[in-house]
Order: C-alpha cells, then sequence, then structure tokens
C-alpha cells in the first residue's frame, strides 16, 4: 500500500520535471527584434562579433549578418500554427572571408528551419527543423 502511494506521488513530479527541461513551442512573433546566433547545430559560436538576425515580423523579413556576408529574406507564417516558421532563401554578400564554415552552417540551418521554441530564458530563443530538433540558438541583442 506504502508503495502504490509512494509511486502516485512520484509520478505527477516526475512528469512536472520533464516538462520543466523541455522547449516548449512558442509564437513565432516574439522573435521580433535583433537576436545573436551563439550556436548552429549544437556547436558554439566562439567568437566575438557574433553573426546575427533581425527579425521584423509586421513585414515579414529577417536580415543579419552571418558571420562575414550580410543576408536579407523573408519568412513566412503559419496562421494555424503561431510557432511555424520558414527563412525563404537568403540573399547575400558575397565577400570571401577567413571562416567561411560559420557562415555556411548558418545559412544552410536558416533553410532548413520550420519552429520556434522557447529556450532556458525569456531572453532565449530555439530555431528547429520539422522534427523540433534544435538548429539554432538565438540570444536577444
Amino acid at each position: 500500500m506504502k508503495k502504490a502511494i509512494l509511486t502516485l506521488l512520484m509520478v505527477p513530479a516526475f512528469v512536472g520535471m520533464l516538462f520543466s527541461c523541455s522547449e516548449v513551442k512558442t509564437d513565432a512573433k516574439k522573435l521580433e527584434g535583433k537576436w545573436n546566433i551563439v550556436e548552429v547545430k549544437g556547436e558554439k559560436i566562439l567568437k566575438e562579433g557574433l553573426p546575427n538576425m533581425e527579425f521584423d515580423m509586421k513585414d515579414n523579413k529577417v536580415h543579419g549578418n552571418a558571420g562575414c556576408n550580410i543576408f536579407n529574406s523573408t519568412v513566412v507564417l503559419d496562421d494555424q500554427d503561431i510557432s511555424s516558421i520558414t527563412i525563404n532563401p537568403a540573399a547575400t554578400t558575397m565577400m570571401a572571408c577567413p571562416d567561411m564554415e560559420t557562415e555556411d552552417a548558418i545559412l544552410k540551418a536558416m533553410g532548413d528551419v520550420k519552429g520556434v521554441k522557447t529556450g532556458q530564458s525569456e531572453n532565449e530563443m530555439l530555431l528547429v527543423d520539422a522534427n523540433g530538433n534544435v538548429l539554432m540558438v538565438l540570444s536577444k541583442n
């Protein structure tokens, strides 16, 4: 009997812990403003002058710096799913830079974005693919 009562008390606590640690879908319009790109596909970006993205959700536009080159694009939102966002292929400047790996990873990840989730704080957002896998971690600038 004591085991059953203990189990009944522990299950809600365990489930609560699982949900408190997981990312939650959020309104893509919360991306409004400028964000530093601090991580791409699990790789932290460890340099000054972080790549960044600035979202203008009123006009469905995004622009920024992918590490070397400037990019401009548009975004598509879905009225049926507020967390859904697609970033259209970006127009970029074409400067050659010493570290093109980071830039290439960012531009490729942008093409795979299908949604947004909350991060570990109100100043962090996660751009995810169709399966919910984190592509980029953004930090409010």
